[in-house]
């Protein structure tokens, strides 16, 4: 009995060994792995500064650059071998559609495109549903610049980009206040086309925010003060053709990958060194942002591409499926109930809905009830709700059947989310709208101007303040009863 209470100390002993330095793993791993950064995979920038005086233009990509690492034959064994990587770690942070991310572990925040869940909802409740004589309460009122990058917000700070003077910025500022807490000068502004500023909305992830500029300038850099940790131009790196508008595409974090879609292909990189995982499709990319769901039983990135909507594994870049959708897509696909991806155009598309049923697609309707342009639809007890084609003719469609269930003229263009059981609408002229969201009809319960410029932006919720910006300012609105 005694030989084998021994023994029974021993095997105690062994397992407390083995497992007690894995108790911080996750954060220990990347920090010593962040120290021993590829320099070839680094390109050196200008300090963040705080006055326009100071702004300095970057630094030009290296040739040092590892171009061979992008080859599409890679995929398959890079995949293998992150897939194996990953197989040894475990989190139990996931969002509803499963998505394995430590912005889920930011608490209450909007840390991404189309805010925590990447559907442009919100949990939060007890919201204003009309306004107060004078209009809403303004907390804050900060001058910003060109561009339709969204507000990421995370542990009281706001992150976005904007051009001014000729350049494109990241920036953060104190979201409770609007003050400017730091700023980098990312890259020139876009000149190959028509320039609107940067469009793609960044991306935190504990202490790091990913950003990309209009020309394809994609770096990493710490939250707290702007310093990089990696960057690279993704059209030099990848040797891809410019987008004739730019690159649109916000970057996403899965696990520890970030994902792009942007020129002519899909990527996965090491989110904590900017290697590259895998390099998929080869086909050309227009503006839209992909989507992270399951569908089918598995985790899928979702893209839809120039001509085409494409169903790929996240952890290896592979294809499962596609379905055709030849447009100018600009819009994230909108997964719903029964494995289905409901996608929409403007110029002549239409909307359509495919369902995926053993990575075997198949269209259920296709119509012009909701012709999406940049805006994507909203997603509500199996109803969308959307602004139809360029006039943004505002609109309900049934999900499963895409049938039109009312039209109103009365929003304009803009863009939506859905809070405590109402749609907040901030039209394209600055104009904060709410409503309800059924589909009996259109019902409007306040509507007031709060921005000036142009918005082609949705706005983000947290704590109860709404963040609205236009291509010259932004502001902060409370929303709390």
């Amino acid at each position: 009995m005694f030989s084998e209470f021994i023994r029974m100390r021993y095997v105690l002993l062994f397992f407390l060994s083995v497992t007690i330095p894995l108790a911080g793993c996750d954060d220990t791993t990347e920090e010593s792995h962040d120290s021993q950064l590829d320099a070839a995979h680094v390109k050196s920038r200008e300090a963040p500064v705080s006055s326009e005086s100071e702004l300095s233009s970057s630094t030009a990509i290296g040739d040092e650059l590892d171009i061979e690492s992008a080859r599409v034959a890679d995929v398959s064994a890079q995949g293998q071998r992150y897939g194996e990587h990953q197989e040894k770690q475990t989190s139990k942070d996931t969002t509803p559609n499963g998505l394995i991310n430590k912005v889920a572990r930011q608490g209450q925040g909007w840390p991404k495109w189309r805010g925590p869940q990447g559907n442009n909802h919100s949990d939060e409740k007890g919201l204003i549903k009309r306004f107060p004589d004078g209009g809403p309460k303004i907390v804050w009122r900060q001058e910003l610049g060109s561009g339709f990058s969204g507000l990421s917000i995370a542990e009281d700070h706001l992150y976005t980009l904007f051009g001014r003077g000729g350049r494109e910025y990241v920036a953060c500022f104190n979201a409770d206040t609007g003050a400017e807490k730091w700023k980098i000068d990312l890259d020139e502004d876009f000149s190959q086309g028509r320039s609107f500023g940067p469009r793609a909305t960044p991306c935190v992830d504990g202490n790091r925010v990913y950003a990309a500029g209009a020309s394809g300038e994609f770096c990493c850099l710490n939250t707290q003060d702007g310093k990089e940790i990696w960057s690279f131009n993704l059209y030099e790196k990848f040797g891809m053709p410019t987008h004739e508008e730019g690159l649109s595409c916000s970057p996403l974090i899965d696990g520890q990958k970030v994902l792009m879609a942007t020129g002519n292909s899909a990527f996965a990189f090491d989110k904590s060194n900017g290697k590259l995982i895998w390099r998929s499709l080869q086909e050309k990319m227009n503006h839209s942002t992909p989507a992270i769901a399951k569908l089918d039983g598995k985790q899928q990135m979702i893209v839809l591409t120039a001509g085409n909507l494409v169903g790929l594994n996240p952890e290896d870049g592979k294809e499962h499926w596609r379905f055709p959708q030849r447009g100018v897509n600009c819009v994230t696909p909108v997964v719903g109930p029964g494995n289905q991806v409901f996608t929409g155009a403007a110029y002549g598309f239409g909307c359509q809905l495919v369902k995926v049923a053993n990575d075997s697609p198949s269209q259920v309707y296709k119509n012009s009830a909701l012709s999406t342009h940049h805006a994507t639809a909203m997603l509500y007890q199996r109803h969308l709700y959307g602004f139809h084609d360029r006039p943004g003719i505002f609109k309900c469609v049934e999900f499963a059947t895409g049938d039109e269930k009312w039209v109103s003229r009365s929003p304009g263009k803009g863009k939506l989310i859905i809070a405590d059981e109402q749609l907040i609408i901030v039209s394209e002229h600055g104009e904060l709208i709410l409503a309800k969201p059924t589909p009996e009809g259109y019902h409007q319960t306040a509507k007031a101007k709060v921005v000036s410029g142009t918005c082609f932006t949705a706005p983000s919720l947290v704590k109860g303040k709404l963040y609205v910006r236009s291509d010259n300012e932004m502001v902060c609105i409370d929303l709390k009863k």
